[in-house]
Order: structure tokens, then sequence, then C-alpha cells
């Protein structure tokens, strides 16, 4: 028995001894911490979580986290922190004992959510594992606050009842403000007076641009901006049409421009939309008008081609008058034209040369000239070789004289 206790003794003893010679990162207890700056939130609100590893001599840390998307929304990470993914890292010299991330997300609605982290390989700056960790943390997400819906305004009492309104049959009431509204091009937002009331108005400052109203019902439907005519203290609505790249406002003829001979009223169909015109015909065919204000300021009649949807200043010209048809019976026989009056006989004693007939002349001319001056160069030629022959027969007889004189 004692033999027995002192076995156990020398194996504990050699057992500690192990221990304590064991390397310190087989030592290593890796621990992971997640900590939020809030438990419970409202949908809207930013939660912000950082999760630390803790370790000896660590150089990388990696993992994963999950979490409920219909709870929270994924904004941001930092620290090697991406949605869903952690990878932490260290460039210190030996590792380090601890290594942060930070991950943001967005309460979207109300519910409990559980964000668990797991991080599942640590290295050691020898490069060897260290195990792993995992945490969690709970945050209770509450619905945003509802936002109180304000009263309806009622534009009767609100706004001010528009007199003459032409093309309805409701009563419509003049805006005060136009602040939630868009203004046209160019406009801005001013203050008009109006039967002794302020209402607002889009007007275009240091122009004669029409001044506009918005208008609406009781309720504020079909509301839209209309024309003020203060001459006729009339209503009408704010239309406008474009033509390329410009944009005209069309308007009511107020008797400043005389309407063209031959015209009648009628109703033009643009784009799905009604607009009052007035229309001609002519050998072209049919001609529409348009009376509109153009980018310039230039009031009058426009020429609207429906073809190609264009418009263009309209100018009086000349009538064009329609051919008119006839029936067969009816129709006007075209005179027979006029014999043709042979030409004049020459007067005695005058030359006419006709002008080809010149320029053969000339040519065959040109011909023979060239034909004359290479018969004498050949000429020439053959004088000059006979001169030499018989040049070369005299001095061949001499020599053979002189020969037999010696002889």
């Amino acid at each position: 028995m004692k033999g027995f206790l002192i076995y156990k003794r020398t194996a504990a003893f050699f057992l500690v001894a192990l221990l304590l010679l064991a390397p310190a990162s087989a030592l290593a207890d890796v621990r992971l911490s997640a900590a939020t700056d809030k438990t419970s939130a409202q949908a809207g609100d930013t939660v912000e979580i950082t999760v630390t590893v803790s370790g000896k001599g660590m150089s990388v840390a990696e993992g994963i986290f999950t979490y409920d998307p219909a709870v929270l929304a994924y904004a941001e990470g930092a620290g090697g922190a991406s949605d869903g993914f952690l990878s932490m890292a260290s460039a210190q010299k030996g590792g380090t004992d601890t290594l942060t991330a930070r991950v943001t997300f967005t309460a979207v609605a109300a519910g409990t959510a559980e964000v668990k982290f797991n991080v599942e390989k640590v290295l050691g700056y020898d490069g060897k594992e260290e195990g792993g960790a995992s945490a969690s943390v709970n945050i209770a997400v509450a619905a945003a606050p509802a936002t109180p819906t304000p009263p309806p305004i009622d534009y009767a009492t609100e706004g001010v009842l528009a007199q003459n309104v032409e093309g309805t049959t409701e009563s419509l009431y003049i805006w005060r403000t136009l602040e939630n509204v868009t203004l046209p091009a160019s406009y801005e937002e001013s203050e008009y007076t109006y039967h002794d009331q302020t209402v607002a108005a889009a007007m275009v400052a240091d122009s004669d641009a029409p001044t506009l109203f918005y208008l609406s019902n009781a309720a504020g439907d079909a509301g839209g901006y209309y024309i003020f005519n203060k001459q006729k203290d009339t209503l009408y609505p704010y239309k406008t049409v474009s033509s390329v790249s410009k944009t005209y406002i069309l308007l009511q003829p107020d008797g400043s421009v005389p309407l063209p001979d031959g015209f009648t009223e009628t109703t033009l169909t643009i784009d799905e939309k009604d607009y009052t015109a007035w229309k001609a015909q002519d050998a072209q065919g049919d001609i529409y008008l348009l009376y509109a204000r153009n980018a310039n300021g230039e009031v009058g009649y426009y020429a609207y081609n429906p073809s190609d949807q264009s418009l263009q200043r309209y100018v009086v010209m000349p009538a064009r008058p329609v051919q008119p048809t006839l029936p067969p019976e009816q129709a006007i026989e075209t005179p027979a034209p006029a014999p043709q009056q042979a030409p004049a006989p020459a007067e005695e004693g005058a030359i006419s040369v006709n002008a080809t007939l010149f320029y053969a002349i000339c040519g065959a001319c040109a011909l023979l000239l060239i034909l004359l001056i290479v018969l004498l160069a050949i000429r020439a030629a053959e004088e000059k070789r006979r001169k030499e022959r018989a040049a070369k027969r005299k001095a061949e007889r001499e020599r053979a004289r002189r020969q037999e004189l010696e002889q």
C-alpha cells in the first residue's frame, strides 16, 4: 500500500512537470466576447456591437456571425468585419493578446434579434492553431412610433374662392402657398392681391409672362395652375405645348393680335390632350393655329404641324387657291401650241458658221500642219543621209586613186 502511494505521488509530480514545461501557446485559452451599445432599440435606430477575441500571441482570428435580417439590417463593419464574416489580423511582432472588430446594424422592424458570433480559427504568431470560441447578444427592437397624420386641409376655408373659372362647374379655390407644389420653369412664388385677398402666385420677375394661380377643390383634389387674366378677371387652365426644344404657353386671344382671315375655332388633340385651335385649309391641306407665348415673350398665332409636332410663328402668306377638278365633259381643252416660226434668213453677204463645223475645220488644219512638219523632218533626215553617203563614196574613190599612183 505504501508503495502504491509513492507511485501515485511520482506520477503526479511528472504530470505537473510536463504541464510546466509545455509551450505557452498550447496552454492558450481563446475567449470571445460581444458587447452592444444598446440592448433595446426602436426601428430606425443604429445598434453597434463590439467583438473581442482574447488569447495569447494571436495573429489571425477568423469566423462568422448570423442575425435576423427581418429585425436588423447590416450597415457597416470595421476591424475585419463584413456582412456575416469576421477576419481579424495583427501585424504586431509576436502576435497580440486581443483582436477587436465592430459591426453596426440598423433596426428595421419590431422583434428580438440574436446576433451569434463564432470564431472558428485562431492562429498564433508561430502559425499554430489555438482553437475557437463563440458569443452572442440579444437586441429587442420596438416598432417606431406612428407618425401622426395631419388633418386634411379644407381649402374652402384655407384658400380663396376663385371666380370666373373657365372649363369647370365645381367651386375651385386659390391656394395661399405653393410650398407643396412644383413651380413651372423660370417661375417663382410671390404674393398677389386677388379680390382683396392675399394668395400665392407663380410669376416671372421683370417679365410679361402670365400670372399663375394654383387652384383645387375643397379637398385639394384636381389641383393645377390657372392663368389669371386681370383685364377680364377670368381664370383658365395653364397649358403648354413643346416643339423640338422650345416650350410655348397657350393663351386666350385678347384681341391684340388679329385672327387671320379664313380660320375658324376648333379643338386640336396633341399627346392625348385637347387644345383650343383655329383651322383653315389651302392647297396643301389643313392649317392649325395656336395662340401662344414663346420663351422670348413673343405672343401671337403659331402654325402647328401635326406631322412633326413643330410650331413656328404664323405669317400671312398670299392665298394658294385650290385647283378645281372638273368632270370629263366640262374639261377645258388645252389650246394647241402655236407653230414655231422658221428662223429668219441670213442677210445677204453675211457668213454664218456653225460652231461644231468651225472646231472641225480648226482641228483638220492643225492635223495638216503637224503632218507637213513631220514630212519636212523626214525629208531633211533623208537629205542628210544622202550627203553622208556621197561624201563616203568620194573619199573611197580618192583613196583608190592615190593607191594607183603610188604603184
